[in-house]
């Protein structure tokens, strides 16, 4: 975790986060006095925005995506292979790029909804928040969140894959608008394919939405595991 916290891509891919849920941030829609739990609602207006969906492929893929690419071509890989086995860094690698597409969101969201409870709720009338809002704000930052560690393993897929930075940082983003143009224009009910539809989960996900939970993990193991193969394989090489 600490070696995570360390890259350099970390702290900009974070920022970049934050920026799209401030610039997609409902400012226009503010009227004082403010009802109560009014800053949770417009923070969850601002993850629910086009522009957060957008910087999704971008901020994922930014931390370690290519981590593959630089480690190999540095000769890296050499020598720290002496010093661990295969499967270790496979694992520690695997982990490492989900988490990295994952905490940019969890940063940047955290950091807008402290924000935003910091200058509104003292504008708020007194009341109760609803804890309901409160539950579909967080697990609509959960979604987003974990959509983007989905993503970071992809891109670390087609680094091992093409051992190329412009396929790691590019694919990615490709694969992700591909499925939103396929859905909207050609099949309409492929709503399971639809990256907007995993972080809204409007349509019906069974039982108090639990299929997109199991949808996310199944995803989630799917990726890994495919990323683990492709690297111990390329990992025999060296």
């Amino acid at each position: 975790m600490k070696e995570l916290l360390r890259e350099k891509g970390l702290g900009p891919a974070s920022v970049l986060c934050f920026l799209a849920m401030a610039a997609a941030f409902p400012f226009y829609q503010i009227e004082l006095p403010l009802n109560s739990g009014s800053f949770i609602k417009y923070f969850q207006d601002a993850l629910s925005s086009q522009i957060v969906l957008f910087v999704i492929p971008i901020g994922a893929v930014l931390p370690l995506g290519a981590v593959y690419v630089r480690e190999s071509s540095s000769g890296f890989l050499k020598s720290y292979l002496t010093r661990t086995s295969r499967m270790a860094y496979v694992k520690k690698r695997t982990l490492q790029i989900y988490a990295s597409g994952f905490l940019p969101f969890f940063y940047g969201g955290i950091s807008g909804c402290f924000l935003c409870f910091l200058f509104l709720y003292p504008l708020e009338l007194q009341g109760n928040i609803p804890w309901e809002v409160i539950r579909e704000t967080f697990f609509l930052l959960l979604r987003i969140c974990l959509t983007g560690g989905i993503l970071a393993e992809i891109s670390g897929i087609f680094a091992a894959l093409f051992q190329n930075y412009y396929m790691a940082y590019g694919l990615p983003f490709v694969c992700y608008y591909m499925l939103i143009i396929l859905k909207d224009r050609y099949f309409p009910d492929m709503y399971a394919m639809y990256p907007a539809e995993w972080i809204f989960c409007k349509e019906n996900w069974g039982r108090e939405g639990m299929g997109i939970w199991l949808f996310f993990l199944a995803f989630s193991m799917m990726v890994l595991l495919l990323h683990s193969l492709l690297l111990y394989w390329r990992l025999r090489e060296i």
